[in-house]
């Protein structure tokens, strides 16, 4: 199978086209042949040797999401046969042919949406609904805010708040990104020097109940500034670093709840139940069209190492995409 490999830390240069076999699957699991992936900022981390995957994966291979056909299903699996169109989320290994995973955290692919789509859909969107509705328990009567609006998560929370009814306010550093997401929220704000917290209570003079927080570092000091009592805000990324001054005093007059979350560390049962209820709550939205992925851009497999350069020049809206059925050379 066609494998795109991760040959050392560094550059996109890094990722390069081998030829490896099919992975072997266990009674648990599904052999999927898989028809398109997408590109995450985790994957550009890891090849640069900053976010190693779990032990138990393969190493060299990048990709945390999926969409393609079931290839064969193991001797325990029910509800899955060959032939079946699927998605979901992966541990690693997801830039090649073939994937192994978990039965438990693989969904059926709505007829209405292609492979290219489905791929754009797990690792954005089952982190945003986990974050904002399993963990912050968001409501139709509160507000959200987002930063780094313009990203995949955080476009995937503003859907999906709004299929909610809920009102969503983002923050980019670009007017550009500022621009073409606007009609996603209900305000867009452009910053600078990352702070936010002024413009946001401008809005919403009491503070939003919710914060998906995905660019880390000070803009969590910023969060505490514009969060109002009993807000909540979940921190997904650290784009901004790891390291921030917090006023402790405003996480206890305002009974904030503070609190870091990930995908990818979690146990398969872990990731099996927000899977479940992803496939129940949101995946009708999809089915509908309430909810349409964003693509920036599709690349063929082969070309793995452009998509990750577009995705670290950072002018990208919504999702990079691999379809491995196009030709080598061939760009959509």
């Amino acid at each position: 199978m066609r494998s795109i490999v991760v040959t050392a830390a560094g550059g996109p240069e890094v990722l390069q086209l081998q030829t490896r076999s099919q992975p072997p699957f266990s009674a648990s699991q599904i052999l999927v042949a898989i028809k398109a992936t997408a590109i995450n900022r985790a994957d550009t981390l890891q090849r640069k040797g900053k976010y190693p995957a779990p032990a138990d994966v393969v190493q060299d291979v990048l990709g945390l999401e999926y969409a393609g056909v079931v290839e064969a299903v193991g001797a325990d699996v029910s509800g899955f046969k060959s032939g079946d169109r699927v998605f979901g989320l992966a541990p690693a290994g997801t830039y090649q042919e073939f994937v192994a995973v978990e039965s438990a955290t693989v969904m059926h692919l709505p007829s209405n949406l292609s492979y290219v789509e489905a791929a754009a859909i797990p690792e954005a969107y089952i982190t945003a609904y986990d974050a904002i509705s399993l963990q912050a328990g968001l409501t139709s009567a509160e507000t959200l805010l987002v930063s780094a609006a313009a990203s995949g998560v955080g476009i995937a929370a503003s859907q999906i708040a709004k299929a909610m009814q809920v009102k969503v306010i983002g923050t980019v550093r670009q007017q550009a990104k500022a621009d073409r997401i606007k009609a996603l929220f209900d305000h867009v704000l452009t910053i600078e020097g990352g702070q936010f917290a002024e413009a946001v209570n401008g809005i919403e003079p009491l503070g939003v109940d919710v914060v998906l927080e995905l660019v880390g570092g000070n803009y969590v000091e910023e969060d505490l500034k514009c969060v109002r009592r009993l807000g909540r805000i979940m921190v997904v990324g650290l784009l901004a670093g790891a390291k921030c001054e917090l006023n402790l005093a405003s996480l206890l007059t305002k009974r904030i709840t503070l609190k870091g979350t990930s995908l990818r560390s979690r146990s398969n049962d872990e990731k099996a139940k927000v899977t479940r209820a992803f496939e129940k709550n949101i995946v009708p939205y999809f089915v509908s069209g309430a909810i349409k992925p964003i693509i920036e851009k599709v690349f063929p497999l082969e070309q793995a190492a452009a998509a990750h350069a577009l995705m670290e020049a950072d002018q990208n809206i919504g999702k990079i995409v691999l379809n491995l059925e196009l030709e080598p050379k061939t760009n959509a």
